[in-house]
C-alpha cells in the first residue's frame, strides 16, 4: 500500500481520501469488478494489464498526485513499474527518498491515523467490488468515513476488518515487500534515532570520602565486637559481607564506573549479598552461619584443584590464595565440596523468608541478565535503533557502549539496608553510606 501511504502522508488528508474514493468509484463502475479489488502493489501486478494501467491512471490523475507518487519510481523492482512511470510522467531524484521515509515513518505503526486511512482504502475497494458484505450500519461507517459516528469506535473496526481480509484469503506469498526493504537498506544510509534528553534530577547518593569514613567506622565496630579468636562464622560473615559490599560501592564511585555494564553486575552482587545476610540474620542459626562459610571455602578448594593441573593458570586469581582459603578453617583433606547452592535453596525463597522479596524483584532479575549476557542487556548496551524508517527500525552497532543509568543511588540504598542488618546483629552501628541532603 505504499502508493496510498505516500498520498495520505504527503498530501492534505481530505485530498488523499478523495483519491481513495475515486478509486473505489472506478471499481464500482467496472463491468467485471472481480478484476480489480486487491489494490496492494502485489495485487495490481496480478490484474489484467489494461485494468491495472487504467487503475493507476485514476490514482495519478492530477499533477499534485503525480509529484507525490514520484518516489515510487526510485524502486527498481516495483511491480508494474512501467505503468507507474507512464502515469507519473516525471523522473525521480535522490531527494524523493526523504518523501519515502516520511510515508513509511507515518505508517510503520499499523494503528496510526495514516495506516488506518490506508487500511480503510483497501476495505472500501473490496466493498466496491462486491467482495465484502457488511451489516448496514458498519457499511455506512466505512462509506462515510471519517465523518460518520464516533471515530474512536470506527478506527479500531476498520483495522480489525482489514486485518481479516488476508486471514480469510489464507497465506499469500508476496515477493515485493522483501525486495522493497532490501533496496532501501542498500540505497539509503543508517543513522541512529535522536537520543531523548534525560530530565535533570538530583538523586541522593554519596561521596567517596564519606564511604571511606563509613568503611573505617565499620572496621572499628568489628574490632570492638570480637569476642573470640576461634572461628566465629556469624561475626566474620556479618562484617565481611558488609565490608565487601562497601568496597564494591567504592569501586562504583570511580569516574564513569557507575554508568557502565559492569555496574549492573556489581549491583547484582550487592543485592544478593544483602538478601543472603538478611536471611542468615533472620534465621540466626549457628549451623547455618557455618554452612555459608564452609560452602565458600569448598568453592575455593574446587577451583584450586581444577587450576592445579593446568599448564597455564588464568591471571584473574592467585592459586596460592585459593589454597590458603581452602585450608583456613580445616585442612582441605577434611573439607567437603558442595555443588549448587550453599543451603540447597535459592535466593528468591531466601528473600521471601527474610522479608526482602521487594528488593529481589526490584533489582535481581535485570541485573542478572547483564551478568549472564542475555540479549536484552546486549541490545540495550551496544546497539542503537536505526532512525531511517526505510530500514524498519533495525539495530545498528554503536560506536561506543551506551552510557547506562547511574546505579550509585540504588547501591547506596542496598548498602544502607545491609548496614541495618549489621546493627541488628551487633548493636549499635548507626552509620550509613547515603549522604543526607
Amino acid at each position: 500500500m505504499l502508493w496510498a501511504a505516500l498520498l495520505v502522508s504527503l498530501q492534505p488528508r481530505s485530498e488523499a481520501l478523495d483519491v481513495f474514493r475515486r478509486v473505489a468509484d472506478h471499481i464500482a463502475h467496472l463491468d467485471d469488478k472481480n478484476l480489480l479489488y486487491d489494490i496492494t502493489h502485489t495485487g495490481l501486478s496480478e490484474m489484467a494489464p489494461e485494468t491495472c494501467e487504467g487503475f493507476i491512471k485514476i490514482i495519478a490523475a492530477t499533477e499534485e498526485c503525480k509529484e507525490t507518487l514520484r518516489p515510487l519510481l526510485l524502486l527498481r523492482e516495483l511491480p508494474v513499474r512501467e505503468y507507474w512511470a507512464t502515469a507519473i510522467e516525471q523522473a525521480p531524484s535522490d531527494h524523493d527518498w526523504k518523501a519515502l521515509m516520511t510515508a513509511v515513518a507515518h505508517t510503520l505503526d499499523h494503528q496510526s491515523q495514516e495506516s488506518t486511512d490506508c487500511r480503510w482504502a483497501r476495505l472500501i475497494c473490496m466493498m466496491a467490488a462486491g467482495m465484502l458484505e457488511l451489516p448496514t450500519e458498519i457499511a455506512k461507517e466505512y462509506a462515510y468515513y471519517p465523518e460518520y459516528r464516533d471515530q474512536r469506535k470506527v478506527r479500531p473496526s476498520v483495522r480489525a476488518a482489514e486485518m481479516a481480509l488476508d486471514a480469510a484469503r489464507g497465506t499469500i506469498e508476496r515477493e515485493w515487500p522483501d525486495k522493497f526493504w532490501l533496496q532501501c537498506l542498500k540505497d539509503t544510509p543508517c543513522f541512529p534515532l535522536p537520543a531523548k534528553p534525560s530530565p535533570l534530577s538530583v538523586v541522593v547518593g554519596t561521596t567517596p570520602s564519606h564511604v571511606r569514613e563509613v568503611y573505617k567506622l565499620l572496621v572499628e565496630h568489628s574490632n570492638q565486637t570480637v569476642e573470640t579468636t576461634a572461628t566465629d562464622a556469624r561475626h566474620d560473615t556479618v562484617f565481611g559481607v558488609a565490608a565487601y559490599c562497601i568496597s564494591i560501592l567504592q569501586e562504583l564511585l570511580r569516574v564513569g564506573a557507575s554508568q557502565s555494564i559492569t555496574a549492573r553486575i556489581a549491583l547484582r552482587t550487592i543485592v544478593e549479598s544483602f538478601i543472603t545476610l538478611s536471611y542468615l540474620a533472620k534465621e540466626d542459626d549457628q549451623e547455618l552461619w557455618k554452612s555459608y562459610r564452609v560452602f565458600g571455602a569448598g568453592q575455593a578448594k574446587l577451583q584450586y584443584l581444577k587450576l592445579e593441573d593446568m599448564e597455564a593458570s588464568p591471571t584473574y586469581v592467585d592459586t596460592e590464595t585459593l589454597k590458603q582459603l581452602a585450608n583456613e578453617d580445616v585442612w582441605e583433606e577434611f573439607l567437603s565440596i558442595e555443588l549448587g547452592h550453599w543451603e540447597k535453596a535459592n535466593l528468591r525463597n531466601q528473600s521471601i523468608k527474610a522479608g526482602t522479596k521487594d528488593d529481589y524483584d526490584k533489582f535481581y532479575a535485570w541485573t542478572s541478565a547483564f551478568a549472564h549476557g542475555h540479549w536484552g542487556p546486549v541490545r540495550d548496551a551496544v546497539y542503537d535503533t536505526c532512525g531511517n524508517p526505510l530500514h524498519r527500525l533495525h539495530r545498528i552497532s554503536r560506536d561506543t557502549v551506551r552510557t547506562l543509568p547511574d546505579v550509585v543511588p540504588d547501591a547506596c540504598n542496598l548498602v544502607d539496608k545491609l548496614l541495618d542488618v549489621v546493627s541488628q546483629c551487633y548493636p549499635d552501628f548507626p552509620h550509613r553510606v547515603t549522604v543526607k541532603t
